[in-house]
């Protein structure tokens, strides 16, 4: 009996070192991130210096070039991205690009709105020179029926028109003189905030307010950490993103799998998933409040240590996106998509936002 025990006691311990647990279904690792996956907005303009003037350039407005504050402020820049919780301290990943926009175009609207006022000035300098004529002409065509006093008004209305063409003339020169190569800009965040999934959102005051702890100080590698300004969430997720490996397997059978490379954590066509909200809010709105997307894809390029390439679709405003495998590993972060083409984006590697988070 005894015997019997110990041998069905070796055949279940064998069993049970040789058992090989599958991946969850795509749709569980969905249910299991997304309350973790965050919509972020942000409302900005930028402070634009040239010389010793100060404009207010608002991209996404209709006016674009503002000469106030007050004004911008009425129409300022909004932009969406997406995030991921990685701490319990209110922290999020996300794209350098979603919480640092450059936008250099401002140069090219000073430059249309110092051409629109050096054509305007051309324009009323002509009307002037033909008033000026026109003074002239009638008042020599009728200077003997003229008396003293009309003679004057008519001296001194052509006084006044010539030093308005006057004043015109040398502001156009000086104008003609600005150099707008020497301009600079200021990114101003007027506010910026986390929307979670299946919240309702109807305004900007809706969205649990954030700040931007830090960003990548090289440029290939599109990272920022944001934090709420609690320094907690006001929806707690149900999962914290991390950077171990969550193949149950390793625990189970250890001589048999060993723990991911961070550096080479995946392989060519092998199945990937994206949690985010492609088109911010236009596609994430729902009668249920916000909801996020999961799409699929496979690894279509080898890591080359600073982007991942894989088949998965993107739209704006899913920049900033975790990328995972089939075991909800963190492979990546989705920060842009090759030019006319929906089908092939990049990832900056685990390995990359591991290594920016803990320094």
């Amino acid at each position: 009996m005894i015997k019997f025990f110990c041998v069905s006691m070796l055949i279940f311990f064998c069993v049970s070192c040789n058992k090989i647990i599958e991946p969850e279904a795509p749709e569980k690792i969905f249910e299991k991130y997304k309350s973790s996956v965050v919509l972020i907005a942000s409302q900005y303009y930028y402070e634009v210096y040239s010389g010793n003037t100060t404009y207010y350039y608002s991209p996404s407005s209709e006016k674009k070039l503002f000469f106030s504050k007050e004004e911008v402020l009425n129409n300022l820049s909004f932009s969406t991205g997406t995030g991921f919780v990685i701490s319990e301290k209110g922290e999020i990943i996300t794209n350098n690009h979603v919480v640092n926009h450059k936008d250099e175009n401002y140069k090219i609207e000073l430059m249309n709105f110092y051409e629109k006022a050096k054509s305007t000035i051309l324009y009323d300098v002509k009307m002037y020179n033909d008033t000026i004529d026109q003074i002239k002409s009638t008042y020599y065509q009728y200077y003997d029926q003229l008396d003293y006093y009309e003679k004057q008004n008519y001296e001194k209305r052509y006084d006044l028109v010539i030093d308005k063409k006057n004043f015109l003339a040398d502001l156009y020169q000086r104008i003609e003189n600005i150099d707008l190569s020497n301009s600079t800009s200021k990114l101003i965040i007027h506010k910026l905030g986390i929307a979670y999934n299946d919240t309702h959102v109807t305004e900007f005051d809706d969205l649990q307010e954030c700040v931007v702890v830090k960003t990548s100080e090289n440029e290939k590698i599109d990272l920022a950490l944001m934090q709420t300004k609690s320094k907690s969430f006001n929806t707690k997720p149900n999962f914290i993103f991390n950077f171990k490996d969550n193949n149950p397997n390793i625990v189970e059978n250890p001589e048999k799998n060993k723990e991911r490379n961070i550096k080479n954590p995946i392989k060519i066509n092998e199945d990937v998933f994206m949690i985010g909200f492609n088109r911010g809010f236009s596609l994430a709105n729902t009668k249920q409040g916000i909801k996020s997307q999961f799409t699929s894809g496979k690894i279509s390029q080898e890591n080359d240590g600073e982007r991942i390439l894989y088949t998965i679709p993107t739209l704006e405003g899913s920049s900033g996106s975790p990328i995972v495998d089939k075991w909800g590993n963190l492979i990546g972060v989705n920060f842009a998509k090759i030019t006319n083409s929906q089908s092939f984006s990049f990832g900056v590697p685990v390995n990359e936002v591991k290594k920016f988070y803990e320094e």
